[in-house]
């Protein structure tokens, strides 16, 4: 059995296009097979035929009130239980709760990097211990993120928010009290972990309630925000570690998961299409599809959660040349922008005399320059890319091979072929410009161009992918995606000082820079050879 069919239920939602190719196939009725029928499935392409389900179908002795829906459908276009259909301040207070939520997530990684040197102080403890407490909360967003897609599917969106993150508050509330940097550690560690599904399922939530051509601005401010949250962090957490201690970042996360999370978690509903359906099905007492783990016993149950979670992300992570270089690509940026975290404190003081304040305040240059790349990404897909979907669908262009996308995969790259260079300009700008103590705006504004290049390339990544893959495959492509990012924001940290300090700003820079050239060139070696390894690939969608 090739790898790429094995287990993993269905997770894109039927658009309104399938919905009409349905009914014009089966009237008004969902498409029947009997629960007994056997027949294979194809997570992306449905139910295959088998000679048992046909010679039942074609049998006067069936008896159709035995058969059960392969799935359930929206009533209609107009349905209003569809989150296409809800309103547009719906919409968008669904938007804003997730988006929050991705805030607060991330906006805990950052707080804690102006406490390090006093928390390390205060519970006897070395500056390095203290920096894997700061770090050791991303290993624990890599290691609770796989578990938001099986969480999310069994039980919906809505549930996981309220299970997993009043367990991340309480043992943020415990990082505040704790008596030891063992504890501090563990404390970190478990919370990034009941941060991280609630976190992951931002963008397949987006997809529910949004219709893929009015995605790109939704998603651009879901996206921002796990960029924009570290950047706020060092700011908010230098002003209360000055006035207050560092114990006061932990109350300061709490306000945020209280005022962003917690208020308005209530009057968030759920989005997912199976569960509404599922639920809609029980109150008018229609059979039910059979659900992906039905008649499955414990371990099977298990078995089949591990590999849909663990096992095909890394399967494509380790033999998907493109989940492999644009993953790799963009995590080595992710674990740049958590290592500065650590080193820009040191390198500020250092060569500028300054305090943690004033270091948290240059970290809004990275703010500043996710906060333009946002709106570029906005305009791309309204200026550019949008109207070659609409030519593309007008003149009746044939769609791309091996490929989900009404365009080719290779048309979202522009992005990230403007994103990488700057990525590197910052780099270099900000090495050079701190080693000779030019103004402090000129390292700021390389900041910028840093946050700036991440952005583009994070969004590029993003949006090839799925367009390669599909839903489902691309859903495990980018879970190889936030493990790695993770690691890599959890381990470059413990080493990122030590870097700064032995080489100094600008040799340290200088080396990540020819780093990133390196990365910059995936974008390019893609939009030439992209097709190509699409085909060869064994996840391919068409062709």
């Amino acid at each position: 059995m090739a790898w790429s069919g094995l287990t993993a239920a269905p997770t894109r939602p039927t658009s309104h296009v399938d919905s009409e190719k349905d009914k014009s196939l089966h009237g008004n009725l969902p498409v029947q097979s009997n629960a007994q029928s056997g027949a294979p499935l194809d997570p992306e392409k449905g139910i295959q035929p088998s000679p048992q389900r046909d010679a039942k179908s074609n049998s006067s002795t069936a008896s159709p009130s035995k058969d059960r829906p392969v799935a359930l459908d929206w009533d209609g276009p107009e349905d209003p239980l569809n989150p296409h259909n809800w309103s547009l301040a719906r919409k968008w207070f669904q938007t804003y709760t997730i988006s929050g939520i991705a805030l607060v997530g991330t906006f805990a990684s950052s707080v804690f990097t102006p406490g390090i040197e006093a928390a390390a102080t205060e519970l006897k403890s070395t500056d390095l211990i203290a920096t894997l407490a700061f770090s050791i909360y991303q290993l624990g967003l890599a290691f609770g993120g796989p578990f938001a897609a099986p969480l999310s599917e069994t039980f919906g969106r809505r549930p996981v928010i309220f299970i997993s993150l009043p367990i991340f508050a309480l043992f943020i509330l415990g990082t505040g009290f704790a008596p030891n940097m063992a504890a501090l550690i563990v404390l970190r560690f478990f919370a990034g972990f009941f941060a991280a599904p609630s976190l992951s399922m931002g963008s397949g939530t987006l997809s529910d309630i949004w219709p893929p051509e009015k995605r790109s601005g939704p998603m651009s401010l879901y996206v921002a925000t796990p960029f924009f949250g570290p950047a706020l962090g060092p700011l908010l957490g230098a002003a209360v570690t000055q006035t207050q201690g560092w114990r006061w970042t932990s109350w300061l996360i709490l306000f945020f998961t209280v005022v962003l999370v917690i208020a308005p978690a209530p009057f968030y509903i759920e989005s997912y299409k199976p569960i509404l359906l599922r639920q809609r099905a029980k109150k008018r007492n229609l059979p039910l599809p059979r659900s992906p783990t039905e008649g499955m016993s414990l371990p099977k149950v298990v078995k089949t959660y591990v590999s849909k979670t663990l096992t095909r992300p890394m399967h494509m992570l380790l033999t998907e040349p493109i989940v492999a270089t644009f993953n790799a690509y963009s995590a080595f940026n992710f674990g740049l922008l958590y290592a500065f975290f650590a080193a820009f404190p040191y390198v500020f003081k250092a060569q500028y005399g300054f305090d943690s304040l004033s270091t948290g305040l240059t970290f809004l240059g990275v703010g500043a320059g996710v906060i333009i790349g946002t709106i570029c990404i906005v305009v791309f897909s309204k200026g550019y890319y949008q109207p070659h979907v609409r030519q593309a669908v007008s003149n009746e262009e044939p769609t791309p091979a091996f490929a989900t996308s009404r365009l080719t995969p290779e048309t979202r790259l522009p992005l990230a072929m403007v994103g990488g260079p700057c990525i590197t300009i910052g780099l270099f700008l900000f090495g050079w410009s701190t080693a000779y103590r030019v103004h402090w705006i000129v390292p700021t504004i390389a900041e910028a161009f840093f946050g700036f290049g991440n952005m583009l390339v994070f969004m590029a990544c993003m949006m090839y992918i799925t367009d390669t893959y599909g839903p489902l495959y691309s859903a495990s492509a980018m879970a190889s995606n936030a493990i790695l990012r993770y690691i890599l924001g959890g381990t470059f940290p413990l080493f990122a000082v030590q870097l700064f300090r032995g080489l100094g700003p600008q040799w340290a820079c200088t080396l990540l820079g020819c780093l990133s050239v390196v990365g910059a060139c995936v974008p390019f070696g893609l939009a030439r050879f992209g097709e190509r390894i699409r085909k060869r690939s064994g996840y391919k969608r068409d062709g």
